[in-house]
């Protein structure tokens, strides 16, 4: 189930730089996660993401550096 990210979760990721990514058709968590060099268990977890295998085309997801 996919949870919409609000800026108080994009406000308790802490520490780093906190980058904001909205998903454009083709995007995978695996593809994500090479272009922002972490791993898709840090994407589902920076976004509360259940199932790495759904993301839709307009989510917003954080990733943090």
């Amino acid at each position: 189930m996919l949870k919409k990210i609000d800026n108080n979760q994009l406000n308790n990721v802490t520490g780093g730089t906190k980058i904001p990514y909205i998903v454009q058709t083709g995007d995978t968590l695996s593809a994500l996660a090479e272009k922002f060099h972490c791993t898709i268990d840090d994407i589902c977890k920076w976004n509360n993401i259940d199932d790495p295998n759904k993301i839709n085309k307009g989510q917003k997801l954080i990733f943090k550096f």
